[in-house]
């Protein structure tokens, strides 16, 4: 009798707790309207907008040139390659290549070409007289003794050819029979074209 009782006592609460209602009201979601785009994400959907480019009204000007206050190395030495700047090549008066003054019986005369080996020649006369018939003048200097008479001595240089590279470049140095420089100096003269020392032997 009594596992009766309590067999019915618990049907009747299983009965009771499965009729109760809820107390939370029930959420309706809305369907998606047809022909929305569902691509993407509810926080980031894509956007349907078409993006368009616009070409600005104005064409915008690019200066590839480098602007500076600083001075272009190549204007500070413009023209400073060699001691004398070459003269033209309608060039052909004499040069006068200045005067010496001394008490030496034999001095020495060396040349060479102090530019381009090109092929310079020249002629070297004394007095009047031809002291050297031709000489090709190369980088590496060319030696040869040179005897004073009293007084006034004339020494010319004398341009045969211009090479193939005008004008004919010499550079010139007199010693004196100990080796020291009495005289240095660069002659650039056309061809035909005589330059002159004045030696006044003391």
């Amino acid at each position: 009798m009594n596992k009766f009782f309590i067999f019915l006592i618990v049907l009747t609460s299983a009965f009771t707790t499965a009729q109760e209602i809820p107390t939370t009201t029930p959420r309706t979601i809305e369907p998606v309207p047809s022909g929305t785009n569902t691509s993407g994400s509810m926080l980031f959907p894509n956007s349907t907008e078409e993006k368009k480019y616009v070409r600005p009204s104005e064409t915008p000007t690019i200066d590839l040139t480098q602007k500076t206050d600083l001075l272009d190395p190549g204007v500070r030495f413009q023209g400073k390659k060699f001691k004398s700047d070459a003269p033209p090549v309608n060039f052909i008066n004499d040069t006068y290549l200045g005067e010496i003054r001394t008490g030496k019986q034999i001095l020495k005369m060396t040349l060479w070409d102090p530019r381009l080996e090109d092929g310079d020649r020249v002629r070297i006369w004394l007095n009047d007289e031809i002291l050297i018939t031709d000489m090709t003048l190369l980088n590496a200097a060319q030696g040869f003794p040179i005897t004073l008479k009293d007084g006034f001595n004339k020494i010319e240089i004398e341009a045969l050819n211009q090479g193939y590279s005008a004008p004919n470049t010499s550079g010139i140095v007199i010693r004196d029979d100990e080796g020291e420089v009495m005289e240095q100096k660069i002659c650039m003269i056309n061809a035909g074209v005589k330059s002159l020392l004045i030696v006044i032997k003391e």
